[in-house]
């Protein structure tokens, strides 16, 4: 037996199989390292059917949450075998419940006097107030769509941001893909907000632009992550069985369901049972379907990293050092607002592969050679920054885009 199927045998055993949705005291957040084979990671998801137990893996690491009582004899099994391995987190519900109360006493201070206070996370109601009110206060410049509505009939808005002027450049930039990552969201917002009310004085790359914005592509997720689990990172459509939920960023149609380990249904990184089978990646194509775009910004947390395709194969496409170079440039912008370092680079090299995602498929499919993810600041790489940290991390990600339009051809 391999090292790695030793692994499975552990983690298997001592994994969280049956933690529901809400409930993850007694667990911690454990890192392994070590050459990972992608069929010893189907095996293991496979056989564990996960949830919400693989919280970030690429072909070296897993970052997985397991039940205390069993660390003892996987500390035991890890030693005898060299692996290397470290505890992120000692208590992830401890950890979850701590950084809650550090939100939530300013949480009625989300929004005031008409925009957000940036020491907080908005509600969706919120939000959807906020874009409404600001495409009715400056219609000069914005116009507010409904892309579609959710499984659960929730609206799915975008924003666009312009001039009005023909030949312009269109821009699509989008965030909350994933329901737990708050700081995407308010990112994108904070984005929106400092552009349109200050349309006047910017400079000329950001005026000569059509800015379409999506702040939050899953919410469902977003609503759900946001009243009743942290955690929770897919969208909330009901699925056969106990599980529920899609991965939006493996639901795209490029290189759809080529990773087995997303077509678990109770996986987090469920690829749905068809590419575009969600209302969310519907209409996320509808709109670039009816729109000729020349970039995409696709905003996550947390990671502090900017990144572009492709994120299945770590090659040295012809383009690659015109990539490389906008991050680079995008990075340091960033870093000159918070002296926060990010790495830039190929997704396949300094993220994690995956397959069915959106800068793929935007790159690919919809021919746009700039297509970037970038994550967020992050804490023990995790989405759960303090209230202090929600205005810069945001005002970091302003700098990259603004960066990225400058630099844009």
């Amino acid at each position: 037996m391999t090292l790695f199927k030793l692994l499975l045998f552990f983690i298997v055993k001592g994994i969280l199989a049956d933690v529901n949705e809400t409930e993850r005291s007694g667990v911690q957040l454990w890192r392994v390292q070590g050459d990972l084979d992608e069929d010893v990671i189907a095996e293991f998801y496979d056989r564990a059917r996960l949830t919400e137990e693989i919280w970030k893996r690429d072909n070296r690491t897993i970052d997985f949450l397991i039940y205390e009582e069993e660390a003892a004899d996987f500390i035991v099994f890890l030693d005898e075998h060299k692996v290397s391995h470290r505890i992120l987190i000692d208590d992830v519900r401890q950890t979850v419940d701590e950084a809650m109360l550090n939100t939530f006493p300013t949480r009625r201070l989300a929004v005031q006097g008409g925009t957000f206070t940036w020491t907080s996370y908005p509600s969706l109601a919120e939000i959807n107030t906020y874009l409404k009110k600001l495409a009715s206060d400056y219609p000069k410049h914005c116009s507010l769509t409904e892309l579609g509505k959710t499984s659960q009939k929730k609206p799915i808005y975008a924003l666009k941001i312009s001039n009005g002027k023909p030949y312009n450049v269109a821009i699509l930039v989008d965030g909350g893909t994933h329901g737990r990552e708050w700081t995407s969201v308010i990112s994108a917002l904070y984005f929106i907000d400092s552009l349109v009310k200050n349309y006047d004085k910017q400079p000329e790359y950001m005026k000569k632009r059509d800015w379409h914005v999506i702040p939050v592509l899953n919410p469902d997720g977003y609503d759900y992550s946001l009243t009743v689990d942290r955690l929770w990172k897919k969208n909330r459509r009901r699925l056969s069985g106990t599980c529920r939920g899609v991965d939006l960023n493996r639901n795209f149609a490029y290189n759809w369901g080529k990773d087995l380990t997303t077509l678990s249904a109770c996986n987090q990184f469920y690829c749905g049972p068809m590419a575009f089978s969600e209302e969310e990646t519907k209409a996320f194509k509808r709109l670039t379907d009816g729109t000729h775009f020349s970039g995409y910004l696709s905003i996550h947390s947390a990671g502090t990293k900017v990144m572009f395709p492709l994120t299945n194969e770590a090659v040295n496409r012809d383009d690659y050092h015109l990539h490389l170079d906008m991050t680079k440039n995008m990075c340091l912008a960033m870093r000159a607002v918070g002296h926060q370092s990010f790495t830039n680079g190929n997704i396949a090299k300094i993220g994690k592969k995956g397959y069915g995602m959106a800068i793929d498929w935007m790159y690919y499919e919809k021919r746009i050679p700039h297509s970037y993810l970038i994550e967020t600041r992050s804490q023990n790489g995790l989405d759960l920054i303090p209230p202090k940290e929600i205005l810069i991390a945001a005002k970091e990600v302003q700098a990259g885009i603004m960066k990225f339009a400058e630099k844009l051809r």
